[in-house]
Formats: C-alpha cells, sequence, structure tokens
C-alpha cells in the first residue's frame, strides 16, 4: 500500500477527533503540487535527471571554505528557498511566506548559460526565458546580497556575484503552493496543539480536585481508599509509561513503546485488585477519567508521529521527482511542531502537579537509613532527618557523624530534635504505615533491652 493511502486509512480509522484530521497534512494536495512543478519544470526541459546534475546543494556548498574561494563556474544552477519578509516578531513562532527562487546565470554578451552542460532543446528554451525578460513576467535583477540572505536563513542558498553575467529567474508557481501550504498546515497543527493543552489542562484540573476530595485524610470515610489510590499512582510512577527515567533508558516514548507500557500498568492494577477496591462510583468516574486522560496523550502520540512522517515523506517525494534538494534544509527553516512529545510533557506535568502530588508517595518520607517510613522523624542539627530508630542504632553504634553530609550532629541528637510537625503529618497521610512502624519499633526496643529471645516470646504471646 503506498504511503499516502495508508496515511489516509490511518486518519480515518484511528479514531481521531475531526478537528485533528482536519489539521492533518494534506499529503494528496500537496503531492498534486508535486505533480504540477514537475511539468512546469519539464516544460523548459529541467526533468529531476537534468536538474540533479546542475544543481549543488547549497547548505554543502558554504560548509566549504575552498568551494567559496572558487570560481570554477560549476554552480550555474541554483534553489534558493528565501523570505522576502521578516518574520514577525510578534508571533509565538513565526512562518513567514516562502519564495523560493531557480536560478541560472547568463552571459550578458553572449547569451550562453553559465557552465551549464545542457542538450539543444533545454538551452535553447532557457536562453529564450532570458531573452524575454522584458516581455513576461520573468524578471532578471540584481544578485541579492548574500549576508542578509545567509543571516535569514543559514540553511538557504546564496549565488555569488559574477560579473558579466545576470541571474535569470525560471518562473516556477507550484513550488510556492507547496511550501506555503506545507507551512500553514504546520501552523494549524501548532494551533491545535495549543488548544488541546488547554483543553487537557481543564480536564486534569478538575480531576485533580475530585481526586483531593475523595483522599482528604481528614474524612474518616476517605482513609481507605486513601491507600489504594496511592499504590495505583505509585504503580503509574514506576511504569514510565511516556518518558524513561533509567540510565538505560531516558528519552521520551514513541507511541507504541508507550502504548505497551499503558497496558502493563492497566494489567498490574488490576491484578493487584487495585481496581475492585474502589467501589463507590465516584472513585469509577475518577479511575475512568484518569486512564481515559493517558489514552488521549497517547492518540496524540500517534497522531503526531503520522504527520511528521508524512511531512518528511513529501519532502522526500518533492526532492525525488524534481530533484530541488530541499528535504535537509526545510525543516531547518521551518521546524515540524512536536506536537506529540510536547503535549505529552505538558499533559504528564500537568498530571504530576494537579493529580499524582496531591496524595504523598511513601519514598518521598522514607527513612534514608533502613528506606521505611521515617517515624518518628528526628531532625539533625545539620537538617538531615532519620527514623528514630535508626538514630538509636547508629548512637548505640557511636556513629557521630550524619551519614548523609558527615557533620557530626548525630551524637548531640535527643528528644529536643523530634520534628512534631513531621510526625502529625505522617500520621495523617501514612496511618497503615505509620502503626506498622511503631509496633516494629516496640519489638526492637524489647530486643534491645532483652535480646534476641523477645521476638519469640512476642510471638508465644
Amino acid at each position: 500500500m503506498k504511503y499516502g493511502q495508508w496515511f489516509k486509512q490511518r486518519l480515518k480509522n484511528d479514531g481521531f477527533p475531526p478537528d485533528w484530521v482536519d489539521s492533518a497534512i494534506s499529503y494528496s494536495q500537496l503531492k498534486k503540487c508535486i505533480n504540477k512543478l514537475t511539468a512546469e519544470l519539464a516544460s523548459v526541459g529541467l526533468d529531476a535527471a537534468t536538474l540533479s546534475k546542475l544543481l549543488k546543494h547549497v547548505e554543502e556548498y558554504n560548509t566549504s571554505t575552498a568551494a567559496q574561494d572558487a570560481d570554477d563556474g560549476s554552480r550555474s544552477f541554483e534553489y534558493i528557498l528565501a523570505d522576502n519578509h521578516a518574520n514577525d516578531a510578534s508571533s509565538k513562532k513565526p512562518r513567514t511566506p516562502f519564495h523560493p527562487k531557480l536560478l541560472f546565470h547568463v552571459n550578458e554578451s553572449t547569451g550562453e548559460i553559465l557552465g551549464a552542460n545542457l542538450d539543444d532543446k533545454t538551452r535553447k528554451n532557457l536562453q529564450m526565458l532570458a531573452v524575454e525578460t522584458g516581455l513576461t513576467e520573468l524578471r532578471v535583477f540584481e544578485e541579492p546580497d548574500t549576508d542578509s540572505i545567509a543571516s535569514s536563513d543559514s540553511a538557504s542558498c546564496t549565488s555569488n556575484k559574477k560579473a558579466g553575467y545576470r541571474t535569470v529567474e525560471v518562473p516556477l508557481t507550484s513550488d510556492s503552493e507547496f511550501f506555503s501550504t506545507l507551512a500553514t498546515e504546520l501552523s494549524g497543527l501548532e494551533q491545535l496543539q495549543d488548544r488541546e493543552e488547554k483543553r487537557m489542562h481543564n480536564e486534569i484540573e478538575g480531576l485533580g480536585r475530585q481526586v483531593a476530595r475523595m483522599t482528604d485524610p481528614d474524612r474518616k470515610s476517605n482513609r481507605r481508599l486513601l491507600a489504594v489510590w496511592r499504590e495505583i499512582f505509585q504503580v503509574y510512577i514506576e511504569s514510565d509509561i511516556f518518558f524513561g527515567h533509567t540510565e538505560s533508558d531516558h528519552a521520551a516514548h514513541n507511541a507504541d513503546k508507550a502504548t505497551e507500557r499503558f497496558q502493563k500498568f492497566c494489567n498490574t492494577i488490576a491484578t493487584q485488585g487495585l481496581v475492585d477496591k474502589i467501589k463507590k462510583p465516584e472513585g469509577l468516574r475518577a479511575l475512568n477519567t484518569f486512564m481515559h486522560i493517558n489514552r488521549e496523550i497517547l492518540q496524540g502520540l500517534r497522531f503526531g508521529e503520522i504527520n511528521h512522517t508524512a511531512m518528511l515523506k513529501i519532502l522526500k517525494k518533492f526532492d525525488k521527482q524534481t530533484a530541488l534538494g530541499v528535504k535537509s534544509s526545510f525543516p531547518q527553516r521551518l521546524e515540524y511542531p512536536e506536537f506529540s512529545e510536547h503535549l505529552a510533557k505538558a499533559t504528564c506535568a500537568e498530571l504530576n502537579n494537579q493529580i499524582l502530588s496531591s496524595i504523598p508517595q511513601l519514598e518521598d518520607y522514607s527513612c534514608p537509613m533502613c528506606m521505611e517510613l521515617k517515624w518518628r522523624p528526628v531532625r539533625l542539627r545539620c537538617g538531615h532527618t532519620f527514623c528514630i530508630r535508626c538514630l538509636i542504632v547508629m548512637q548505640t553504634d557511636k556513629q557521630h557523624n550524619c551519614p548523609l553530609c558527615r557533620e557530626k550532629t548525630v551524637v548531640d541528637a535527643c528528644s529536643d530534635n523530634l520534628d512534631l510537625e513531621l510526625a502529625d503529618f505522617l500520621k495523617k497521610w501514612f496511618p497503615d504505615e505509620v502503626k506498622a512502624k511503631q509496633k516494629y519499633n516496640e519489638l526492637m526496643a524489647g530486643v534491645d533491652q532483652y535480646g534476641e529471645v523477645y521476638k519469640e516470646r512476642c510471638v508465644v504471646m
């Protein structure tokens, strides 16, 4: 199946909203522009095979100092992606019109085309264009200021001034239509990205308020659900659905990988019975909304990826059928808006700020020594906090320095160092973990006093 048909089917069958489909790259329309352009070029004898011999990739040429110094007449034809107007500084990302030019150089005295190895028919057509410049819309003009063009676009083509030659522009219209259409559609994708970001922000904000109500620890009826939501969000964070956070995987994930990880997250919370523990309709609605937001992010990833591919494919087709060589320079001039990755980053940040952060996670309040809840919390003079059990062990072992900063603060810690405000917070948000840690501390206090036999005595009792 050809890419154009595949792209059209994906837009139709993948469940994208109608306004998304309307904003997608119009691959078939751009393809028609290319066909019209090849016909325009062929009318003056410049088919792709001929142009590929005549044109130099100027972005490559300009990187060579030796090439810039040389004037061997080999650059008889040039294709310039140049703007005649300055960027609009008031816009978020300026997208000025393209004014591409296909140029060749003609000897003013003889009418010969500079250094061009052309067949007789093509040479005759081009020389006729040069002769008719005063009688047609074709414009013969002075060389542009190479410094100003280079500063406006490092990837655009520039011409060296050639004494005794005039620069003639081949009258093309379809290439301007092609780039104008593509630039307009990229702007449309950018606007769609902004709209979706705002819409999802409002959706996440509403869900955040809902989750905050259901997990408010001041309400007794919420305390059991609080632990459930904490576990769900902990699994979600560890799933690294959209972005990796490990040394071997620290990049953004594509749609396929993100979908696979999201499905794994869904299976995990279902297998652990966390979904079944949410019985109230309000809780189920909140969970469904959370899942729906993630599916929307996945959909945005897929949409962005296929449109990005469509842009690269159509530029490749442009080059293949015309040999004008713009695939490498066009994206530098007018970058594709990273619809998928940007939307995923923005939405995930909102999820974290509005929802995930509303429920404190155990790992954020774990003792750096035992990696369990830091109950009862003792804040040393250096500012580091440990659970009271680990502090007692350090003092018993005459470990006087803080394990984290090596400052001598363990030795002088006492009951005055208990962080009562943090203790109240932990009792409020981690009631089950506090009870378990308190029970463990009491057991270990008995072991300290009576020895290991105390554990057996406690089990018998």
